[in-house]
């Protein structure tokens, strides 16, 4: 009876396995190799959304939705372009194909991605950066210097290319990993003021006399560091925090920057010195150094700018401030929401992050304007709800689960065993 009694309860537990088996097979498992990543960052939080489920639904629809509005053929010699909107004529500027190669290689979307690329580089200038203004029919702009480079743009592209040539390899017809380390020693050579490892807003013009805080990327530098060994990207990303420090001087403590200003964090000549719509994009940028390298520097900077801007609410947050903090402007947009979600990020206060979530995915802006807000806003989604890792890091989910064929092996293996326990006791 004692033995009928073992074999019962070892039928039991195979059967028990079985059905562990049958629902633990993924139904619709995401790839790790494009949204959701899901990837728990080395610091802070990892995603300020309620239901991760759901944000990578609407991650995905929004993704689609952007591709067909921004992605076009039309005027692209033949590859492909990101066009701005009707406000601009559908024209193309150079950081618009770094947003879009960025938002490619996440989503996963390898024929877009080379066919943006391949479009960059049918626009690089003598310094192999890419013009920075492009018209709807493929022609350089002559009235605002468009064959010169746009730091931000090209610091972006540079970092798209390190994510495919981790994310896909580099034996296809685009070396990734080759191109990635040609422009990012090119950005070095014309976009640093040498001497000061300034970052400069253009390759060729500014430097100490003029910068742009928002273009200031300390995590893509330390990237940048790692993947080729030049650890002169590690002083421009010191440099940056140096000059939001000098910054402080002037900004009353609300951690807000200008759109522009001199290394000394002064207002630089000719240039707007409030927190506008170049501005908006430092606590993006800033807050994933944290994320990705934990650099106190980071965190201090967020947390000053999700304070200033809890005062007011998500709701409340307006499209142009003075540094020292009046709002001077009440347009409540995309452009403006989005990067302060991205900001708190560094979890100074976790309600009020969960209120910027809600905000980011409801406030879209009109697409008459909607390229640049609209831009921003899936770049930052994609970053607040953990799916914008460190590409030197890997791509695994946070809980990474075997496949089904690593699944099956091992059932089988388990099955076999319990199965020569059972006639061994028989």
């Amino acid at each position: 009876m004692k033995n009928v009694k073992k074999r019962v309860g070892i039928v039991l537990l195979i059967l028990a396995v079985l059905g562990v088996f049958v629902l633990s097979v993924p139904m619709d498992k995401a790839s790790a190799a494009g949204v959701p990543f899901n990837t728990k960052y080395a610091y802070g939080v990892t995603s300020i959304a309620d239901n991760q489920a759901e944000a990578n639904a609407m991650l995905r629809a929004e993704w689609e939705d952007w591709k067909s509005k921004r992605v076009t053929s039309n005027g692209a010699g033949g590859y492909k372009r990101i066009q701005r909107d009707a406000s601009t004529n559908y024209d193309t500027v150079s950081e618009g194909l770094g947003y879009g190669l960025l938002l490619a290689v996440c989503f996963d979307d390898r024929a877009v991605f080379d066919d943006l690329y391949r479009y960059v580089k049918s626009h690089f200038n003598g310094n192999g950066l890419m013009h920075w203004h492009i018209d709807a029919n493929n022609n350089v702009t002559t009235h605002d210097g468009g064959n010169g480079a746009a730091t931000d743009a090209d610091e972006d592209i540079a970092l798209a290319l390190i994510f495919a040539d981790k994310l896909w390899g580099s034996s296809g017809s685009i070396n990734y990993g080759q191109e990635a380390r040609t422009l990012i020693n090119n950005l070095y050579n014309h976009c640093v003021e040498h001497g000061s490892n300034v970052l400069k807003p253009g390759d060729m013009w500014g430097g100490s006399s003029v910068t742009n805080p928002s273009y200031f990327a300390p995590a893509w530098y330390k990237v940048y560091a790692q993947y080729t060994g030049d650890t002169r990207w590690n002083q421009v990303a010191d440099k940056c925090y140096q000059i939001v420090e000098e910054i402080k001087k002037y900004n009353n403590g609300t951690g807000l920057v200008p759109d522009w200003c001199t290394a000394s964090g002064t207002q630089a000549s000719g240039q707007g010195y409030d927190y506008k719509y170049d501005a908006t994009r430092y606590g993006w940028r800033t807050a994933i150094d944290y994320s990705w390298f934990g650099d106190a520097r980071a965190k201090a900077n967020c947390d000053a700018l999700t304070k200033f801007f809890a005062r007011d609410g998500a709701k409340g947050i307006g499209d142009g401030y003075t540094i020292q903090g009046s709002k001077f402007s009440n347009n409540h947009n995309a452009s403006f929401v989005g990067p302060v979600a991205a900001a708190s990020m560094t979890g100074y206060d976790m309600n009020f992050a969960k209120e910027l979530y809600k905000e980011t995915v409801a406030v879209k802006d009109d697409e008459y304007y909607g390229y640049y807000g609209n831009s921003l806003r899936l770049l930052t989604l994609l970053y607040i709800t953990g799916n914008f890792p460190n590409p030197l890091e890997g791509f695994n989910p946070i809980t990474p689960s075997p496949t089904p064929t690593q699944q099956s092996n091992r059932i089988l293996l388990l099955l076999h065993r319990l199965k020569s326990r059972f006639f061994m006791e028989m």
